[in-house]
C-alpha cells in the first residue's frame, strides 16, 4: 500500500511538472491574447478602489469605469505629447553623443582596444586565408520600418486593454457572484466569497501602493535631474518610474542609462557621475526604507525567485513581460497565501529570514 501511495505521488508530481511546462508553452504561443488580458486585469485591480470610491458618492459604476478609462487615455496622451519630443531629440543626438563619449573615454578604453586588436589578429591567424569578411550594414531604415509596421498592432493591443479594463471595472463582483451561485453548500459559498474578496482587495492595495511608490521615484528622479541641470528631466523621471516596476533589473538599467546621460551631458567627470549617483541614492532609499515600511515584509520575495521569474516572463513576453513580472509575482504570492493548498509555495517564495528575525516572530 505504501509503495502504491509513493508511486501515485510520483505520478502526480510528474503530471504537475508536465502541466507546468505546457502552461508555459501556452503562455508563449498565446502571448498576443494573454498580454492584453493580464495587463487589463492588473489595471482593473489597480483602479477598482477608485471606482468603489466613486460608487460610494453615488456615481454609477459604469460611469466611474468609463471615467477611469478616460483617465488612462488622458494619461497616455499626455505622456506621448510631453515625452515624444525629448525622446526623439535624444534618439537624434545618439550618434553624436556616442562619438563624444568615445572621445572622452578613449584613454580608459585604450587597454581594452589593445586586447581586442590582439584577439582579432589571433582570430585572423587561426582562420583560412579564403575566409570572407562580413560587411556591416546600416539597419537604421529597417528599424524605422519595423517600428512603423508594428504601430497598428500596438494601437490595437492598447484598444483591447482599454476595453478589458472597462468591462472588468463595470462588471464588479458579477463573476464572483456567479461562482458563489454554483457552489453546492452555503459553507463553500462563504469560503469562496471570503477568499476571492480578500485576494482582490489585497492585490488592488498592493498594485496601488507600488504604483504610488514608483510615481514618487519618478518625481524624485525628475527633480534630481532638474537640479543637476540634465536636459529633459521629466523624460528620465518617467523612465525611472516605469522601469522600477521590474525589481532589480529596472533600477539597474535606469542607473546605466543615467550614467550614459551624465557622461554625454557634462564635461566634468564629477558632475557626470552625480547623475547616476543621485538616482542610486533615491533607489537605495526606496528599496531599503520606503518599500519595506509601506508594503511590509509579508510580500518580500527571495531575490533568486525574482530573477528566475523575470527571465521567464522576459523570454515569453519580451519587455512587457519584464515590466509585468513583478506585479504578477506579488499577486501570485498573495494568491498562494490565501489558498491552503498553495501556502507551501508561498513559504518557498518568501525572502530568507535571519535567526534574530525568526526568534522575534
Amino acid at each position: 500500500m505504501s509503495r502504491a501511495t509513493r508511486d501515485l505521488r510520483i505520478l502526480t508530481r510528474s503530471v504537475l511538472v508536465i502541466l507546468a511546462i505546457l502552461c508555459v508553452h501556452a503562455c508563449y504561443l498565446a502571448r498576443d491574447i494573454l498580454v492584453p488580458l493580464v495587463l487589463g486585469t492588473l489595471l482593473a485591480l489597480l483602479l477598482s478602489p477608485l471606482v468603489k470610491l466613486l460608487e460610494r458618492i453615488h456615481v454609477p459604476r459604469a460611469v466611474g469605469s468609463l471615467a477611469m478609462v478616460l483617465l488612462i487615455i488622458g494619461g497616455i496622451g499626455a505622456g506621448i505629447s510631453g515625452l515624444a519630443g525629448p525622446a526623439r531629440e535624444w534618439v537624434a543626438r545618439a550618434p553624436r553623443t556616442l562619438q563624444s563619449m568615445e572621445q572622452r573615454l578613449r584613454d580608459l578604453r585604450a587597454p581594452i582596444t589593445q586586447a581586442r586588436e590582439a584577439t582579432r589578429k589571433l582570430e585572423e591567424l587561426a582562420q583560412p586565408p579564403s575566409a570572407a569578411k562580413t560587411l556591416v550594414k546600416d539597419d537604421h531604415a529597417g528599424l524605422l520600418g519595423s517600428v512603423l509596421a508594428a504601430t497598428p498592432h500596438a494601437l490595437g493591443q492598447v484598444a483591447v486593454v482599454l476595453l478589458l479594463v472597462y468591462f472588468f471595472l463595470s462588471a464588479g463582483d458579477t463573476f464572483l457572484r456567479r461562482v458563489v451561485e454554483i457552489s453546492p453548500e452555503m459553507s463553500d459559498k462563504r469560503v469562496v466569497v471570503g477568499i476571492a474578496r480578500g485576494i482582490q482587495q489585497e492585490m488592488s492595495r498592493y498594485l496601488l501602493t507600488v504604483s504610488m511608490i514608483n510615481l514618487g521615484v519618478a518625481l524624485a528622479t525628475a527633480l534630481a535631474m532638474a537640479l543637476l541641470g540634465v536636459p529633459n528631466a521629466i523624460l528620465w523621471g518617467a523612465l525611472a518610474g516605469a522601469l522600477n516596476f521590474a525589481p532589480y533589473v529596472g533600477p539597474t538599467l535606469t542607473l546605466v542609462i543615467l550614467m550614459l546621460v551624465g557622461l554625454a551631458t557634462f564635461p566634468s567627470l564629477e558632475l557626470a557621475l552625480a547623475v547616476p549617483g543621485s538616482f542610486f541614492a533615491i533607489a537605495l532609499v526606496e528599496g531599503q526604507l520606503i518599500s519595506p515600511i509601506v508594503i511590509g515584509r509579508r510580500l518580500a520575495i527571495n531575490p533568486v525567485i525574482v530573477f528566475v521569474w523575470l527571465l521567464l516572463w522576459g523570454a515569453l513576453w519580451g519587455v512587457v513581460g519584464v515590466l509585468l513580472a513583478g506585479p504578477l509575482l506579488a499577486c501570485f504570492r498573495i494568491l498562494c497565501q490565501h489558498l491552503p493548498s498553495l501556502q507551501a509555495i508561498a513559504v518557498l517564495m518568501g525572502e530568507a529570514r535571519s535567526e534574530s528575525q525568526e526568534r522575534g516572530r
